[in-house]
């Protein structure tokens, strides 16, 4: 496989913290999203774990153009990849399922919400009958969003509820993902599927796209391009972010420890902050010269973003399996200006 220095220096710390190694040898796997930061992530560091320690893992990659090879992938990879939809075609006995595949375009919310919640729900009705076949372990990357919009000054933990308006098409995302959640824990009381869900919070880092349509990415676009930032709301929205290594061992740590039928939160909540704090740290930190102006009046839903909420999700449950998250959100743009060439 083809992988950058820091790539490599990234996957050697993960691969020293989190040794996953006797679930993952001589195992297929299926990835479905795999050309996501979660599915290409864990893919990647799948295939380094073969590298380096010869554990000889399968990896079925589902993705919507399978023609379309990734760049880090060589010939003598053990890799395949498939069409997003034809899971059910795999002949190959299949040990783990990661279900990362969903829409995440708040946009397509907007403009297309009758298929985004038939891709969300469908798609993992089919990837729950494959692991039912298979007497596979699946793990659901659902999302914090299944919390609905909440302004709780406490951290929620897995039992909170939360409340989502049914009535309002962006609520496609979240509300797919909890039907799905309710869809998973079905299958592991009326089957005894073992099937776990996670939570995890935003998700930045190696990965993520550069033109992602996430705030925080359109900050580390103003400062490596030096440009002052507007933003479309007061920025007074507050949560936690991810760096996408800690969100895929979150995974991976869920999958092989975690207890079937459960969900799981997965956040560093030593980012918890306004959007507009993290704006003015981040701007202090990596370019102080560059301005920011907050919208005078809110139009960020117009837009299909969510309205303002405060959410920290309580990771005491995940900690519980031995995972923690290690990157706080200045490293994560640390990483991510490195990786896009705008420091050194």
């Amino acid at each position: 496989m083809h992988l950058s220095n820091l790539e490599i220096s990234e996957f050697e710390k993960y691969l020293n913290r989190f040794n996953f190694n006797e679930y993952i040898k001589n195992k297929t796997i299926l990835i479905t999203g795999a050309k996501g930061i979660i599915g290409g992530g864990g893919a990647r560091i799948l295939l380094y774990g073969n590298l380096k320690h010869g554990n000889n893992t399968k990896i079925i990659a589902s993705t919507r153009e399978p023609e379309v090879l990734p760049d880090y992938i060589a010939p003598s990879d053990n890799v395949k990849f498939i069409k997003f939809g034809d899971e059910l075609k795999i002949t190959d006995k299949i040990d783990y399922i990661i279900h990362a595949a969903s829409p995440t375009s708040n946009k397509v919310f907007k403009a297309q919400p009758v298929e985004c919640l038939k891709t969300i729900f469908n798609g993992t009705e089919r990837i729950l009958e494959l692991a039912k076949k298979n007497n596979a372990t699946v793990i659901y990357l659902s999302s914090e969003e299944a919390y609905g919009i909440t302004n709780l000054k406490d951290p929620v933990n897995e039992k909170y509820y939360g409340a989502v308006e049914s009535l309002n098409t962006r609520s496609v995302y979240p509300l797919g993902k909890k039907s799905c959640e309710l869809l998973c824990r079905s299958y592991y009381e009326e089957y005894g599927l073992d099937v776990k869900i996670i939570r995890p919070t935003v998700i930045l880092g190696l990965y993520q796209p550069y033109n992602s349509v996430k705030v925080e990415c359109e900050m580390m676009r103003c400062i490596a391009e030096n440009k002052n930032l507007f933003m479309k709301s007061d920025g007074l929205t507050k949560k936690s972010v991810i760096y996408s290594l800690d969100a895929i061992n979150a995974v991976f740590t869920v999958l092989f420890k975690g207890k079937g039928g459960e969900a799981y939160n997965a956040t560093n909540p030593a980012t918890y902050s306004t959007v507009k704090d993290r704006a003015l740290k981040m701007f202090e930190r990596f370019n102080p010269d560059l301005k920011i102006e907050f919208a005078k009046q809110d139009n960020s839903q117009a837009l299909g973003y969510l309205p303002k909420r405060e959410l920290l999700e309580d990771i005491n449950k995940i900690s519980e399996l031995g995972w923690r998250p290690f990157v706080d959100d200045v490293e994560i743009f640390e990483i991510d200006l490195k990786r896009f060439g705008f420091i050194k």
